[in-house]
């Protein structure tokens, strides 16, 4: 992040790459749905990037409206994406409209993005072994690079976020970055970037996709909101309560296990069919002792009147 504040208050800073996530995964899709990552090729060619071991496709979108103000309501940005492809027409139709899916904006300076290794026909930050459910068209080959030489296709992440994520491909696997012995072994090309910084990065803005506003052969546009912006949540999302707490008991927030002994509300008891919580601070603090954190969910402080002290 030092780095990014000097450069933007530097006389030549460089040009800022744009780069952006769609995760439809908090929409209607499934949790191992693929995330597309898409640049506009801004400040940039039309190649394929690497940045933080993602691969960006270079594609035509536009983004506007991203500015926040002191006055008035939240920004509700639009992003405008070319519909000269099929890339997102199956997705529209079976997942309403990708409504709740997730924009990430990421910006940075192109001098800061990836070393990358370009073989088989794409950009790599690197390689992911070890995901349960990646396979090749050939089930001969258990491998990306062993797969695409022999002309078959990989069916596993080609990027680091991907590669790591629980839900992608059946298992987080193991992501090895790409150093130009790796790249010259694997029959690539390495593409060195010297001045290449992963956490030279603006902080990320993230949105949420509330109403598709325009789908025509041309191009499609969506209007993003933020997250707690969206039709029905209201703030705060807890009822603020000055001494009930409305967790389950024993529940994950609660984290009590019993180790402290059952309860017959406030009562210390030998009977565990007994035991049953008061709901109150009181109560939470006879299960857990003082050197532990309470995890009270209601606000004590909620019920303190402000004034003079008397």
């Amino acid at each position: 992040m030092s780095e990014i504040i000097t450069d933007v208050n530097s006389f030549e800073p460089g040009d800022i790459v744009e780069l952006f996530e769609l995760d439809l995964s908090t929409g209607a899709a499934d949790d191992d749905y693929p995330i597309f990552r898409w640049h506009s090729g801004a400040g940039e060619d039309i190649n394929e990037i690497v940045w933080q071991g993602n691969r960006y496709t270079s594609f035509p979108i536009e983004a506007e409206g991203f500015e926040f103000s002191g006055k008035g309501s939240l920004p509700r940005p639009t992003i405008t994406i070319a519909n000269v492809t099929s890339l997102l027409s199956s997705a529209i139709s079976d997942y309403k409209d990708l409504v709740g899916g997730k924009v990430t904006r990421k910006r940075t300076f192109a001098k800061y993005l990836d070393s990358h290794c370009y073989v088989l026909g794409y950009n790599l930050g690197g390689l992911c072994t070890g995901e349960t459910d990646a396979y090749c068209s050939d089930s001969a080959y258990d491998n990306l690079i062993d797969c695409e030489n022999a002309g078959e296709t990989w069916y596993g992440s080609l990027s680091k976020a991907d590669c790591l994520s629980a839900t992608k491909y059946g298992s987080a696997g193991t992501w090895t970055a790409y150093d130009q012995s790796d790249c010259d072994g694997d029959g690539g090309i390495w593409y060195l970037n010297s001045t290449a910084d992963a956490d030279a990065t603006f902080v990320d803005e993230i949105w949420y996709i509330d109403r598709k506003a325009v789908e025509n052969p041309a191009y499609l546009q969506f209007e993003l909101t933020a997250a707690y912006d969206v039709h029905g949540v209201k703030l705060p999302a807890r009822t603020v309560t000055a001494n009930a707490c409305p967790w389950k008991y024993k529940g994950t927030e609660c984290g009590y296990d019993g180790s402290n002994g059952a309860w017959d509300v406030n009562n210390i008891s030998a009977d565990a069919a007994d035991d049953v919580c008061g709901k109150t601070f009181a109560s939470c603090e006879l299960r857990f002792p003082e050197t532990d954190e309470s995890p009270f969910g209601g606000f004590p402080g909620a019920g303190i009147k402000s004034g003079a002290v008397r």
